[in-house]
């Protein structure tokens, strides 16, 4: 496919008619210059518009429309119908065409309403005379998924900047849509269709066989096989659905690996903090309590300051106890006489009245005053102010020495939190994210994986059986059709139709090993030939397996999908696309050449990258269309550019006062 000129009207920011004509041949560069606003996106989004009808891009937001009529049109046109219209003119297989698209809209107010749109598409034939080819979208879509399939355009018109094939081919995303595109693009899926009529082929020839027999027992294996294939083709799509299932938790349990092992600092700082928290919680629970037990010291400890006064009143309490006439204590006496039992001798005094009555008059001749019992508190007060004073001073200095050792553990805690806190802040809800799925989803993950590991070998041995059971089935019921000669030569006819099914089967099985093993040779050759220094012993091999993700093996051994930078992803990208570009021409009467349209494609790339793949690019794809933004366009990419000596035609994006956006014809030395 060749793209020979694109032309717009009314289109997005194009309000006057515009056109851009695309260089090929050896100088097959087409560069398209504008700052960001200026239309680049527009020309991108015509080109995409005018080929699949699509009005959105893999970049808008999602639930978002997308007009596509010039909005200063619509407002000058006071709520009459203005049509945005789209002019593709290309070649594919030495064959002239023109694609015609025209949407219609109209504002009323400030919304914008959808009228309707048309399509067209324009032929010359042998003579040279332009012929109406097609003017419905369904026709035109088969032409153009004839030419290139709507499945596969992303790998030759894309965002590089939001490119998204590489997680495509990494299972982060279904990849059973990647690899019906690349089988569709290397007519894998032809030779698959093929295999599958000759397969259901024979079924028809052999239930006409069995119909035709009259024999019951023959009808009767015959739809005993039937149910068994559609059981056997249930089962294996089952397998495929689970397989691809465990390919992407497999794909996700990677990422979410190299996550973990990413932010593994920032959980050892968080589980830090977290350790210090609880240091500084255990040390100021532990002050609490030890104040608590100061406080209540406080007072006896206060008592001790009166000692040295009780020391010198101790003699003269001691001889004013000695001139109180009462020997022992008033109660000694009364209690005695209660219990009827002498509190000092032990007597009993029931059994001596004379020695009750002594006891009673001792106590009727009772006369101490108070001062007994003052001295009795007094010197109760000296004993407890004794063993304070040798208890309590060690007790308030431990608890002392103890408060001083628990504020220095607060406040190192909390130097240590306040110096990892910013560091961890930042990133708190992520560790928290990282650590619900280490803790939840990892687990659950991998569940899944051993479930449905299970599931499918339970199919296998589910299929293996019936597989069996039909083997035998298609043998008796053989047996049973030889018996009757005039259906036999049917019957004959039937097995080399199955023959021919089952060999074009294996020789589909074959060409798709074949062809992913030949894919990932040249994705690994051409990534090297547009990578310069040591990229290019980056990696050691690449496999692409029969669902199609890729991986990626570098020296250690280890899949480096995840690991390489974004500039290398898009490079690889690059590669992946002009390897498949490379093998879909392979064995055809004439080269399949397919634009390289790309929008911002250096966004991720670092200058001598950007220089080789300037050099080489032009190389391996028959036109490349790059719209680059001014940032994208320095004077070391125009020295460039100029040096590579591919550059055809060169367009400049001039955005008006009034936002309208005219394409100049430019050139690399002007610019």
């Amino acid at each position: 496919m060749k793209i020979n000129k694109l032309s717009v009207e009314n289109f997005r920011q194009f309000y006057d008619p515009q056109e851009v004509e695309f260089a090929e041949g050896s100088q097959n560069v087409t560069l398209i210059i504008g700052a960001n606003g200026s239309g680049k996106t527009g020309i991108f989004r015509a080109m995409i518009y005018g080929l699949y009808g699509h009005q959105s891009l893999q970049q808008d937001d999602n639930g978002s429309k997308v007009h596509l009529v010039n909005f200063e049109r619509l407002q000058e046109s006071a709520g009459r119908p203005v049509s945005a219209k789209v002019s593709l003119k290309f070649e594919n297989e030495e064959k002239s065409y023109q694609l015609d698209r025209e949407i219609a809209e109209v504002m009323q107010g400030e919304k914008i309403q959808e009228l309707g749109e048309k399509v067209s598409l324009f032929s010359q034939n042998e003579s040279g005379e332009t012929i109406l080819s097609a003017n419905n979208a369904k026709d035109v879509a088969e032409f153009i998924s004839s030419i290139l399939p709507e499945e596969v355009r992303n790998f030759f018109f894309f965002d590089a900047e939001n490119l998204q094939l590489l997680n495509d081919l990494s299972g982060k995303s279904s990849s059973v849509q990647m690899k019906q595109s690349v089988q569709d693009l290397l007519q894998i899926s032809t030779l698959s269709r093929g295999a599958k009529v000759l397969h259901e082929l024979y079924n028809i020839q052999m239930n006409d066989i069995s119909n035709q027999s009259g024999d019951p027992e023959i009808k009767k294996l015959s739809q005993l096989i039937s149910d068994g294939k559609d059981t056997i083709n249930e089962l294996k799509s089952q397998n495929d659905v689970n397989q691809q299932a465990i390919l992407a938790a497999n794909s996700e349990i990677d990422d979410l690996n190299k996550q973990l092992a990413d932010n593994k600092r920032l959980q050892d700082e968080k589980k830090d903090i977290d350790a210090q928290e609880q240091i500084k919680s255990t040390a100021l629970e532990a002050n609490k309590s030890i104040l608590t037990n100061m406080a209540a010291d406080l007072e006896p400890f206060s008592a001790i300051l009166s000692k040295d006064i009780f020391d010198k009143t101790l003699v003269q309490m001691k001889d004013m106890r000695e001139k109180q006439r009462d020997v022992f204590a008033k109660r000694v006496l009364q209690q005695s006489l209660q219990n009827g039992k002498c509190m000092m001798c032990g007597n009993d005094l029931g059994k001596d009245p004379q020695a009750q009555q002594h006891v009673q008059q001792l106590l009727d001749d009772y006369h101490s005053s108070e001062l007994s019992g003052v001295l009795d508190l007094v010197e109760g007060a000296n004993d407890r102010i004794s063993e304070d004073s040798k208890r309590l001073p060690d007790k308030m200095n431990s608890n002392y020495q103890d408060l001083v050792a628990n504020v220095d553990k607060v406040q190192k805690a909390q130097t240590i939190i306040d110096k990892k806190m910013d560091l961890v802040s930042s990133n708190l809800e992520k560790i928290n994210n990282l650590s619900d799925k280490e803790n939840h989803t990892l687990p659950k993950l991998k569940q899944d994986i051993q479930d449905k590991q299970v599931l499918i070998a339970k199919n296998n041995d589910e299929i293996a059986q019936l597989t069996d059971q039909l083997a035998n089935n298609q043998k008796d019921r053989d047996a049973k059709i030889k018996q009757q000669n005039q259906l036999d030569v049917k019957r004959q006819i039937a097995e080399k139709t199955n023959h021919l099914a089952t060999t074009l089967s294996q020789i589909l099985t074959d060409y798709d090993s074949n062809a992913r093993k030949e894919l990932a040779h040249q994705v690994k050759v051409l990534f090297n030939q547009l990578v310069t220094g040591q990229d290019q012993h980056l990696i050691q091999q690449i496999t692409i397996s029969d669902n199609y993700d890729m991986r990626i093996i570098g020296e250690n051994g280890a899949n480096l999908l995840n690991d390489i930078s974004e500039g290398q992803k898009q490079v690889l990208s690059l590669a992946f696309i002009f390897a498949l570009a490379k093998l879909a021409s392979k064995g055809r009467e004439s080269e399949i050449d397919f634009p390289l349209f790309v929008d911002t494609p250096f966004a991720r790339l670092d200058s001598q990258i950007r220089d080789h793949i300037i050099k080489e690019t032009p190389k391996l794809s028959s036109q490349w269309v790059l719209l680059l933004t001014d940032t994208e366009y320095t004077d070391r990419e125009k020295r460039s550019f100029v040096e590579s000596n591919a550059v055809g035609t060169v367009y400049q994006l001039r955005k008006n006062i009034e936002g309208k956006t005219e394409i100049q014809v430019s050139s690399l030395i002007n610019e």
